[in-house]
């Protein structure tokens, strides 16, 4: 365990279960709702934390890590609250379809950041704001709208044209 450990903190900075540890103090997770936010199974998750398995093998939740990390750091600082750092770990999604891209949850983020456009202004803020950016910067403009003031479901289909996908 104690090479596992090692080993770890040479790929990652420092083990794997104190950084997991530290994570999930920050944003008030059990070790159940970290796998899950990760998008890896519990069994998995223990196995990393005790240093039986050295590396995160999915890269999609090895960036999760990552994020995760950041906005643990900001949360520690109180730039951050510990749900808005969720929702930005919720945002990393990748090519397979893992625990958290299901699309529930894919809603699930997307209703968060509306909510994040909202708790910073008004919709009739967002639209203004839109306005005024709009001949410059459409496409921010566009995101002002929809986030700041559209439905889920305008959100849920600018993403789906970004992504280049129907659904």
């Amino acid at each position: 365990m104690m090479e596992g450990r090692a080993a770890q903190a040479e790929i990652y900075g420092e083990p794997l279960g104190d950084i997991l540890n530290r994570c999930g103090r920050a944003l008030g997770l059990n070790q159940s709702q970290l796998a899950q936010v990760l998008g890896i199974s519990a069994p998995m998750l223990s196995q990393l934390i005790n240093a039986r398995r050295v590396k995160i093998g999915n890269p999609v939740a090895a960036q999760r890590l990552q994020v995760m990390h950041d906005a643990v750091d900001a949360v520690e600082r109180g730039d951050l609250d510990p749900q808005a750092a969720l929702a930005r770990i919720a945002l990393v999604h990748g090519g397979g379809d893992i625990l958290t891209t299901r699309r529930s949850t894919r809603d699930e983020a997307l209703t968060e950041l509306q909510d994040l456009f909202r708790r910073v202004a008004s919709a009739s803020d967002h639209l203004a704001a839109a306005d005024r950016l709009a001949d410059a910067y459409p496409e921010i403009a566009e995101m002002l709208r929809i986030y700041g003031a559209g439905r889920t479901d305008e959100a849920q289909a600018h993403l789906a044209r970004l992504r280049g996908t129907t659904g």
